[in-house]
Parts: structure tokens; C-alpha cells; sequence
């Protein structure tokens, strides 16, 4: 037998857990997709073009982020001198990223850069990996401009197809979603790259007495290395040379894989202007989206 609180209590207490539980049906303020929207994905100039980064970002940075270390253990420069010498790279990135972006304006199309971006950058690694302990600083500049005018003409270029392609209202979510694919493929590839320089550099230092205690990988010391003997020193930069060579050789086969990608991105118009893409997304934006 229940007491008159109790019935009040109980039937309270249903009240506020029909407050608090959501509609199970009805219009709902919630995003349908609030992270990245799967509908980007049904686009294939998306798709390539995120595979095309992600490519990219595997066989760049797990193959650049050796060269600061051939260049202060070869050379035995300082960091500092390491990093100026690079310059060439990023020179030959940032002419190339500028030159292309007003070519593009100007002839209102894209296509062809990717293809011949992943084209030098290819032979720009394989040239990398042909680096030797005499090769001259010059030549070692050389290839360095030759890989970075290939990355010049593709990664920003792949930034502008995005966002051609992208719905107004998707455009910086497609933006970052592809700077997040080739950011994760630059993850991918310093792991397997150092994996490969490592294990390679530990079988080549397996033959050099007095050296086994250098097979760091690329955590390897220059002042460890100019430490030691001459004769010890000379080859231990054979076989980290050797153990270097294979990583920009994978690198420029991964990268000859993005060069076939880039001949699947479709060619699009230029949108001149997002006004009435962007009307249009605060419409669709504004109006309630039905709970399913």
C-alpha cells in the first residue's frame, strides 16, 4: 500500500526523467556529423587528393629529416650550418610554391603541377640516395633544389584542389582534413624510415670494430663520431652512408606511387567566387536537422 508522499515522489521523479532524456524522435540542433563529414570522401578529387598528401608526407619527411645528419656527420658541419644549407630546399619550395600559384591563376588550371611536382620530387630523392661521403657540398645543394621544387609544386597545389572542390561550408574542415592526412603519413614515414636507416646502419656497424656502440639510428652523436680514430671514422661514414641510401630509395619509390595517383585527379574549374555556395551553406546551416 502506498503512502501519498510516496505516489508524489514517484510521480516527480518521472517528471524530471522526462526533463532529462532526450526526444526520441522530433528535430534535433545536433550536427550530423560533427567531426570531419563523411560526404567529403564521396568527392574523388578528395580522395586522391588526401591520398596524394598522405603519400607525400610518408616519403618527405621520413626521408628530409635525415639530411641535417649526412650533412653535420659527412661534412662535419654544426647544426646551425646544417640547417643554413638546407636553404636550397626551401628555396626551390618556396619559388616553386609561388611560381605555381600564379601560373594557376593565370591559366585557371592545376592538374599538371601535381603530376610534375611528385615527378621531381621523385628524382630528387633517387638522386639523394645516390649522396656518397666525397660528394661535393655543391651537388648535395643541387639535389637538394631539385626536391624542393618538386614539393614546391604539389603540396600547395594539393591544398587549392581541396578546397575547389569542397562545398563553401566544407572548405575548412576539408582543408585541415587534408593537412591531417599528410601530417599522418609524415608520422608514418620518420617510424618506418628510421626503422629501415637503423637496422641497416646496425648490420653495416656489425663489421667495424669499435663501432658497434654508434648504432643509434638517427639519435647517432656527431661528436661521438668525430671522436674516433681516422681510420675507424672513415668507415663508419661508408656504412652510414650505405644505411642512408636505401631510405631516400624507398623514399622515391613511395613517391613514384603519388605520380601515378596524381594522373587520377580530375580536372575542375576554378570557382571565381563562393557567394552563393556560401548563401546557400547558411540556409542549409540554419535550418534544424531531423534526428534519425
Amino acid at each position: 500500500m502506498s503512502t501519498p508522499g510516496a505516489r508524489r515522489s514517484s510521480s516527480g521523479s518521472r517528471s524530471l526523467a522526462s526533463r532529462c532524456s532526450p526526444p526520441s524522435s522530433g528535430r534535433s540542433a545536433a550536427p550530423a556529423e560533427p567531426i570531419i563529414p563523411l560526404g567529403l570522401f564521396t568527392s574523388s578529387v578528395f580522395r586522391v587528393s588526401s591520398s596524394i598528401g598522405f603519400v607525400i608526407g610518408l616519403a618527405m619527411f621520413g626521408a628530409i629529416v635525415f639530411i641535417p645528419l649526412f650533412l653535420q656527420l659527412v661534412y662535419g658541419v654544426s647544426p646551425t650550418s646544417s640547417g643554413l644549407r638546407m636553404l636550397p630546399l626551401m628555396a626551390g619550395l618556396l619559388t616553386a610554391s609561388i611560381v605555381s600559384g600564379r601560373v594557376i591563376s593565370r591559366i585557371g588550371r592545376y592538374r599538371p603541377f601535381p603530376i610534375a611536382g611528385t615527378a621531381i620530387t621523385t628524382i630528387g630523392l633517387f638522386l639523394l640516395s645516390r649522396l656518397e661521403v666525397d660528394t661535393p657540398p655543391w651537388v648535395a645543394s643541387v639535389y637538394m633544389l631539385v626536391l624542393g621544387v618538386g614539393i614546391g609544386l604539389v603540396m600547395q597545389v594539393l591544398v587549392l584542389v581541396v578546397q575547389n572542390d569542397a562545398p563553401a561550408r566544407s572548405i575548412g574542415v576539408a582543408t585541415s582534413t587534408a593537412t591531417f592526412f599528410r601530417s599522418m603519413g609524415g608520422s608514418l614515414g620518420v617510424a618506418v624510415f628510421g626503422a629501415i636507416f637503423a637496422a641497416r646502419l646496425a648490420h653495416e656497424l656489425a663489421a667495424i670494430p669499435g663501432a658497434g656502440g654508434l648504432a643509434g639510428g638517427a639519435n647517432i652523436r656527431p661528436d661521438q663520431v668525430h671522436a674516433l680514430p681516422p681510420a675507424v671514422r672513415h668507415d663508419f661514414l661508408l656504412a652510414f652512408v650505405d644505411a642512408l641510401q636505401p631510405v631516400f630509395l624507398v623514399g622515391a619509390g613511395i613517391t613514384s606511387l603519388a605520380f601515378i595517383l596524381a594522373w587520377m585527379l580530375k580536372e575542375k574549374p576554378l570557382r571565381e567566387t563562393t557567394q552563393a555556395n556560401a548563401e546557400e551553406s547558411v540556409a542549409v546551416v540554419g535550418e534544424p536537422v531531423v534526428a534519425r
